[in-house]
């Protein structure tokens, strides 16, 4: 039997389940109206979420990548960071991935943000509240084809 994955942007009615699940991470909650918000669904059922976030005009997050145990190895988490790029026109993306999952990131053509001073304050206040919120490790990333914008 060949399993279908599906990603999809969500209704307004899930948002509260999309913060449900956010609770359950202790991730920050998504506001619809200022973020693309994905869910996939693993033939019909709900493997996975997350975002693209207006940080402002020219700078966007992807983050919020919440993939429900009992469906990582799937590559639903790639499936839904494709789904979400094709929504970036010419905006820069960072993301701020805990440190193990850097390598998945990369993948997906991010690379170390090294120039900390470019990237909009918000994000940076988020990067570092991070780096104290979590036990885990967290890196700065920039979307690769972004780099000499």
């Amino acid at each position: 039997m060949n399993q279908i994955l599906e990603v999809r942007q969500i209704e307004r009615s899930e948002i509260s389940w999309v913060n449900k699940c956010y609770d359950e991470v202790e991730f920050v909650h998504s506001n619809y109206e200022k973020e693309i918000i994905a869910v996939a669904e693993w033939d019909g059922q709900k493997a996975g979420v997350g975002r693209l976030v207006t940080v402002d005009e020219k700078n966007l997050e992807l983050g919020g990548m919440y993939v429900f145990q009992s469906f990582r190895g799937k590559g639903i988490a790639r499936g839904i960071v494709t789904f979400l790029l094709t929504h970036v026109q010419d905006q820069t993306v960072y993301c701020i991935p805990f440190e193990h999952l850097v390598p998945f990131y990369q993948q997906c053509g991010f690379v170390h943000c090294t120039s900390h001073h470019l990237a909009p304050k918000e994000l940076l206040n988020k990067y570092f509240w991070c780096k104290e919120k979590y036990t885990c490790s967290t890196s700065l990333l920039v979307l690769e084809k972004f780099l000499l914008n």
